[in-house]
């Protein structure tokens, strides 16, 4: 399943390059009519137009434009804040690379035909490509078949989560209460006690456990998810660990999960939290 989507991204990433150089050259004759110019050479343009779209798509790849899934929700302007930002950074390479060496500068238009062409076609592409995944997982095809394993809390947000997201590839197929309680559950169906969980996983054809319980019984389960090829994962709760505000960082090349603190009590506060918390988290990397 994983290679499928790194596949399909892969075919993305190739489209948009096909794409951001045609955008590149349509630029250039629109701007000059559908002729070569003497005093706009195009074959330099034509090359430094690849290199131009070189730049943008390694912009993107690096700032994790193509990940899987796409960002979802509130998070979706960041992807088309990227697509301007690299755009910005190809037009600028190409005003610094082709048009000051020429002493004058032929035409303004053209960068900015650049811009819109090929952050027009990147919007779309996006576009599709968000569709194909939403399509994927209303059809279930290409999703992991998820069990998770605990009735709380967590794992009631969780699954909520998953169920309204549109794009992540999870189907939440039930849950498996580890100590046989009788809690229901508002978006899943509970399928048994942990002595089930072999039987569920194959008879549901489970591709992925999320455990948010159960933590006695972690080696066991990894254990199992290693040998029927499930993918494993695990929600900060069932450490003990208080899950809002954690970061992975990296001390020393040692990874750890680190916890910020921050003052927010009182409404006009969490505004300023969450726009301060976004800076030194963007722009600092930094707890």
């Amino acid at each position: 399943m994983l290679k499928y989507w790194v596949r399909l991204r892969a075919i993305q990433i190739l489209v948009d390059t096909i794409g951001i150089y045609g955008s590149c050259l349509l630029a250039y004759f629109v701007r000059v009519g559908f002729i070569f110019s003497s005093d706009f050479p195009f074959s330099m343009y034509a090359l430094l137009s690849g290199l131009a779209t070189f730049t943008w798509l390694s912009f993107l790849i690096f700032t994790k434009y193509y990940r899987v899934p796409p960002r979802s929700g509130t998070r979706e302007w960041f992807d088309l804040a990227l697509i301007f930002v690299g755009g910005a950074i190809a037009v600028g390479f190409m005003i610094v690379t082709y048009f000051f060496p020429r002493e004058i500068l032929f035409s303004r238009w053209i960068g900015v035909y650049i811009l819109l062409f090929g952050s027009g076609f990147l919007i779309i592409s996006q576009s599709i490509f968000r569709q194909i995944l939403m399509m994927q997982k209303k059809n279930e095809k290409r999703i992991y078949r998820t069990l998770v394993i605990g009735a709380n809390r967590f794992s009631e947000q969780m699954i909520e989560a998953i169920e309204i997201n549109d794009y992540a590839p999870y189907k939440i197929i039930g849950v498996i209460d580890p100590y046989g309680m009788t809690k229901k559950m508002k978006n899943a169906t509970i399928l048994g006690k942990l002595d089930k969980l072999e039987t569920v996983c194959e008879n549901e054809k489970i591709s992925s456990i999320i455990q948010c319980d159960a933590f006695e019984h972690t080696l066991n389960m990894i254990s199992l998810c290693e040998e029927k090829d499930i993918k494993y994962q695990f929600g900060p709760a069932l450490r003990g660990i208080f899950e809002k505000n954690l970061r992975i960082r990296e001390v020393a090349g040692v990874t750890l999960i680190s916890f910020v603190r921050r003052d927010f009590e009182g409404k006009h506060k969490q505004v300023m939290y969450r726009v301060g918390d976004w800076v030194l988290r963007q722009v600092f990397d930094v707890d």
